[in-house]
């Protein structure tokens, strides 16, 4: 009985080429986008880990606080960091140190620049990496050992290495210090993400080689992690207090004598390595989901209504089974079987798309979210698909054949009326376009609302000189070691003098990390004082040193007083620009903002205001004050510069310029200003074309949709409106007819869809999806669809009122 109504489900089909081919692309497509939004969400939200006791394994985060007050997030004394390691806990089973770099690889071809990560031997071992080659480190390689050995990725060793199985007892040379390779990391290993989301390392050495100055108590940076393991049974919270007890039984006495970080006190929290992976990535990708469920919805709307109207095609067939003897549920199967191969079909498309889609997430195409590497088309994901499209086949075949009704198919076999039989009601129509348009309209306000913020985002104005310049990070090697920071200054300036003589380069600077950056991760908050005194009230601001030429070439726009000069620069004047944020802070307090003095933080030296800038507004980045103080920077600095039009510098053409004032001298970072801001954008200009494409996606498919119910309306109808148009009626007339009766599904399906966000917007105003929306999120989706079902309802009726009603009424 199967292999018959199989046979004749196919030579049906294959009648009907183009409602199959429809039917099997919609699904598919959006079929295969949900799955993979499915496939997402499971990785993030409710994919074990990959590492052994997932649970046990936590990040410390800390705050700085004064008066009560936060002063500064992610605060985590270095010193207090180390000597935490040290130390034994209760409810902590073990301590691992972990600190992030960028440093310039000096005996490899081209001088690759490399992440790298100072570890201690826990830090591997509590998540258990896998390794291709090799060994983890050992103890006797850990904090004070002072081991040159390292571990590389998998990419490097592919890529600088040849994937040679003689990697092993090879070395890389940072900084002049040769590091023999030991281990190499597995393809599949998924590095726990404790910094960025972008971040990948791509060498390990042992924490002795960190790239952090030696540790102090009031010293914190965000490239110093303290990760651990808790005990077996431990109490997540009484460990955390517990060691929250031992840092503050140390940090007042260690750091009374600092008078920026005097009466302070620090908190730590436990955060799970879980938590911290997947950051707001959860909130992301649940959005994505529901637009591809909304999506599925309106397409399944549309299914529904091709399987209707092919029903109603069918029904002298159905007569013909009933006559013969079959039952309700004989014709429940042809359908069922019918549907199935279709759905067979469009399972087949939308693993296709499925393994598309994941594939340009892995490629970063949907900007920086979670565990993006160990997304695959996994057995979860198959099984997923499978019971899904089995679920939406059996409740499609079974709406339709509830939808026939038995008595009237045999009473089509004797029928021959025009008109007359089987047919789809007008209240199934009516709730088909409103559902279609309930959907859509509820997918286009939250679509709106995203893509007005990302675009505004994207086309704000930013204040800095993205035009024709770019940012040179330089690596000093063995210089940070083996010279003073005068010395060091000397060279630095050398070097940019030798930039600023290159054929190319019209200006240049050299400065510290600059407000916006290739290093994504935010930097540290300061705090200064407008008047002298423990007492008195505390400006937080971020702070970035440099020259003259570095800020100007930047793009700083000096609106009152003056600019430094070099030798202010060289001597490290105690003169400071403020941007305009800060000099109305300062306008507030009953100073003028020139002239002005800033003191450190329970400091007396005064730093006194010379001019003051405009406000920046770069992507990612609240309203802030800013100050900017003259100084050469010789650590880690940064060369922006200025060239002449459409020229592209070469990192190699720069790095031959520097070995002409030292060979340590090396870039590790060259990138124009457009395509640092570009990469900051990235999160805002991915959802905006996401937004866009399924705004378009989800209009395109209600219109098919309501097309086709208005169609077979019209159909219906044809009669009717002939003879109107036969007794006087006019096109105009006829079509405002037509249109009254189309647009009730619309207003019925306009209201409910407002009163959804309505009642949304009041029961969690203050999500951020909620906050961005305005009347404008509203109103564009309503008129944009209101204006679609106005045009189909023209296109529709337009066989009918172009033509004298003598066609109408012939059938033509």
């Amino acid at each position: 009985m199967l292999k018959h109504n199989l046979l004749i489900a196919i030579k049906s089909l294959a009648r009907v080429k183009s409602y199959a081919l429809t039917i099997i692309m919609t699904l598919g497509v959006t079929l295969g986008v949900m799955v993979a939004m499915y496939n997402l969400n499971y990785q993030i939200i409710a994919a074990p880990l990959p590492y052994p006791d997932q649970d046990r394994l936590f990040l410390v985060q800390g705050q700085l606080l004064a008066d009560g007050e936060v002063k500064r997030e992610n605060y985590l004394p270095f010193l207090g960091a180390v000597e935490a390691y040290k130390d034994r806990h209760p409810g902590i089973e073990t301590f691992a140190l972990h600190n992030i770099s960028i440093d310039v690889e000096q005996s490899l071809p081209n001088s690759p620049t490399f992440n790298t990560g100072a570890i201690t031997p826990e830090y591997m071992q509590i998540i258990d990496a896998p390794l291709a080659l090799g060994r983890q480190f050992t103890k006797e390689e850990g904090l004070d050992s002072n081991q040159p050995v390292a571990i590389i990725s998998y990419d490097v060793w592919q890529t600088h290495f040849g994937g040679s199985s003689e990697v092993l007892y090879r070395s890389v040379t940072f900084k002049g210090v040769s590091f023999i390779i030991v281990g190499v990391t597995a393809e599949h290993f998924a590095e726990p993400v404790l910094a960025t989301p972008t971040w990948r390392t791509d060498v390990w050495f042992p924490y002795d080689y960190r790239d952090t100055p030696d540790p102090l108590w009031t010293f914190s940076s965000n490239q110093v992690h303290l990760v651990g393991k808790l005990a077996k049974d431990a109490n997540i919270k009484r460990t955390q207090l517990a060691l929250n007890n031992w840092v503050m039984a140390r940090y007042p006495a260690a750091v009374a004598d600092d008078p920026a970080v005097a009466n302070t006190e620090v908190k730590w929290r436990f955060t799970t390595y879980k938590s911290r992976i997947i950051g707001d990535a959860g909130n992301t990708s649940v959005m994505m989901l529901a637009g591809s469920v909304v999506l599925l919805l309106i397409a399944l709307s549309n299914i529904g209504n091709l399987v209707l109207s092919r029903a109603v095609e069918q029904q002298r067939a159905f007569a013909i089974q009933a006559a013969l003897g079959a039952q309700p549920h004989h014709l429940f199967k042809l359908v069922l079987v019918e549907l199935s191969l279709l759905f067979a079909a469009a399972l087949i498309v939308a693993t296709g798309i499925v393994s598309l889609i994941l594939g340009l997430l892995k490629a970063g195409y949907a900007g920086p979210l979670a565990r993006l590497d160990e997304l695959s088309l996994n057995l979860n994901t198959v099984l997923f698909a499978i019971v899904l499209t089995l679920v939406l086949n059996f409740a499609l075949a079974w709406v339709v054949s509830k939808q026939l009704n038995y008595n009237a198919i045999i009473g089509a076999l004797q029928s021959s009326g025009k008109g007359s039989g089987v047919q789809v009601s007008k209240h199934t129509r009516q709730v088909l376009v409103s559902m279609q348009v309930f959907f859509c309209i509820s997918l286009l306000v939250l679509c709106v609302s995203i893509f007005k913020q990302s675009w505004a985002q994207l086309t704000a104005p930013t204040q800095i000189n993205t035009k024709n310049t770019s940012q040179i990070a330089l690596n000093v090697g063995t210089l940070l070691t083996d010279m003073s920071s005068e010395q060091r200054a000397t060279l630095v300036l050398e070097a940019t003098e030798r930039l600023n003589q290159h054929s190319d380069i019209v200006r240049a600077g050299v400065g510290s990390y600059p407000p916006i950056s290739y290093w994504l991760e935010q930097f540290s908050t300061y705090h200064s004082q407008l008047q002298p005194g423990i007492d008195k009230p505390v400006v937080s601001h971020k702070r970035v040193w440099g020259t003259r030429a570095y800020f100007e070439t930047f793009g700083l726009r000096l609106t009152q007083g003056r600019h430094f000069t070099d030798a202010e620069a060289r001597d490290r004047a105690p003169v400071v620009i403020i941007n305009e944020f800060m000099a109305e802070m300062i306008k507030a307090s009953g100073q003028e903002p020139i002239g002005a003095k800033l003191y450190g933080r329970n400091s007396s030296v005064p730093i006194t205001v010379v001019g003051i800038v405009s406000n920046l507004n770069l992507p990612n980045q609240l309203p802030i004050s800013r100050t900017y103080r003259p100084r050469v920077i010789t650590g880690y600095p940064i060369v922006v510069v200025e060239t002449k039009p459409n020229v592209q510098l070469s990192r190699q053409s720069i790095n031959d310029l520097l070995a002409q004032v030292h060979s340590q001298i090396r870039v590790y970072d060259l990138q124009t200003t457009e395509q640092i801001l570009s990469s900051h954008l990235k999160s805002q200009r991915v959802a905006s074309i996401f937004t866009i494409v399924l705004s378009m996606v989800a209009v395109i498919l209600a219109g098919i949709g309501i097309y086709g119910v208005f169609s077979y309306a019209i159909a219906l109808r044809r009669y009717e409106l002939g003879i109107r148009m036969s007794i006087g009626a006019t096109p105009e007339a006829i079509f405002k007819l037509v249109l009254t009766e189309n647009m009730q599904p619309f207003l019925i399906a306009a209201a409910a869809a407002t009163s959804a966000l309505l009642i949304g917007y009041f029961s969690a105003a203050s999500a951020p999806i909620m906050q961005m929306m305005d009347v404008w999120s509203w109103l564009i989706p309503v008129a944009l669809i209101a204006s679609l079902v106005v045009g189909i309802t023209l296109l529709s009726a337009w066989s009918i009122i172009r033509q004298p009603a003598q066609y109408a009424l012939k059938g033509t």
